[in-house]
């Protein structure tokens, strides 16, 4: 996994109470990809498509497993906005990445536990809860 770019140059003006959260570790989540990245507006047939785009491509699902590594605050509404990075693959499985993008906390669910039973707000679309009463984001 790459690091994302663009927070080395952030600057807290209230470094008591950041508006920048950076997990010491990240935390596994999922992606609710379909309201991240919305489809086309209008069906489109995969067989109008070219094969090398059907075959090259990066796939994206409903939802996706991610990895959760901020948060930051937006000064208009108080929201907070998940920093995630979601690796993605191409549809012939050659090509990879890391896809990084900063999400509304609605979005973005804890992933199923590791014991194999899903946590009850997978799937759910209830917000997450904000960075400073949630334990795992480390503040």
């Amino acid at each position: 996994m790459t690091e994302p770019a663009g927070l080395e140059e952030w600057s807290e003006p209230f470094p008591g109470a950041p508006v920048l959260r950076r997990l010491d570790v990240p935390v596994a989540v999922v992606v609710d990809m379909a309201h991240v990245l919305p489809g086309p507006s209008g069906f489109i047939r995969a067989d109008a498509l070219p094969l090398r785009v059907r075959a090259g491509a990066i796939l994206l699902e409903a939802e996706m497993p991610g990895t959760l590594h901020s948060w930051l605050r937006v000064a208009t509404d108080g929201r907070w906005l998940a920093q995630v990075c979601v690796p993605v693959r191409s549809a012939n499985g050659r090509g990879r990445l890391d896809l990084w993008l900063w999400v509304e906390s609605a979005h973005v669910t804890p992933h199923p536990t590791e014991s194999g039973v899903a946590d009850a707000a997978v799937g759910t679309p209830h917000p997450r809860p904000a960075p400073e009463t949630d334990p795992e984001v480390g503040r």
